[in-house]
């Protein structure tokens, strides 16, 4: 076994390795009882530590934070649904704009075809063979289109001064004898809503004068 030899004053004193180890060892143990011991009577004066956390006003920093997020979140989806509805209406108008306008030249582009669209809406039962076809056609897509509009606007696409609009030239078209007469044979092939609201215009409608027609009494 190695031996560590001290001198101490004039006595020779001899400790094993081992002895040593066994020193250190209590030196240690003493000095972690020590501070444990003392960390108590730190803290019984009034004295925390500098790192000790506040977790209680963590939690709260961190609820408002977080309200906060929710908040903004909130207002920018608002935003996004405003642009969105926005968006989608300025669309609908111009969809509508540009059916109206495409039908109208249909109709008013051709002398031969404003002539049987003419005669059809004052008198359907004078029309005959490909007359009865071709003025057939023109209501289908006329309300088929009117149809997609009155949808429309249900649903919130279409600003209420535009299905004002268009909801009154519904009113003076279906007033004409003509085309009242044609939609009695016709309506069962549009949806029963739209049907129904079709048949509230034409109990409603005033006398047709879309195309300067005389009075009764004129």
């Amino acid at each position: 076994m190695t031996t560590l030899l001290l001198a101490v004053g004039d006595s020779d004193v001899v400790f094993t390795i081992r002895e040593q180890k066994h020193l250190l060892h209590h030196r240690c143990h003493y000095h972690y009882r020590h501070r444990a011991q003392s960390a108590p009577r730190v803290l019984a004066h009034g004295r925390c530590p500098s790192h000790a956390v506040n977790w209680e006003a963590i939690s709260a920093i961190g609820q408002l934070v977080g309200a906060i997020a929710v908040v903004i979140s909130l207002i920018y989806l608002a935003s996004a649904v405003r642009s969105n509805t926005r968006a989608t209406r300025d669309s609908s108008l111009r969809w509508v704009s540009d059916n109206y306008t495409q039908w109208v030249r249909q109709v008013s582009g051709h002398p031969d075809l404003s002539e049987l669209y003419y005669r059809g809406i004052h008198d359907f039962e004078s029309l005959k063979g490909a007359e009865l076809v071709r003025f057939s056609g023109l209501m289908v897509e006329l309300f088929r289109r009117s149809e997609e509009m009155y949808y429309l606007q249900l649903q919130g696409h279409l600003e209420p001064y535009v299905w004002n609009g268009l909801e009154a030239s519904m009113r003076d078209f279906s007033a004409y004898p003509g085309v009242q007469a044609w939609w009695r044979f016709r309506s069962h092939w549009f949806s029963e809503e739209f049907a129904k609201h079709i048949n509230q215009l034409q109990q409603t409608a005033p006398p047709p004068r879309m195309y300067r027609e005389p009075m009764e009494d004129e």
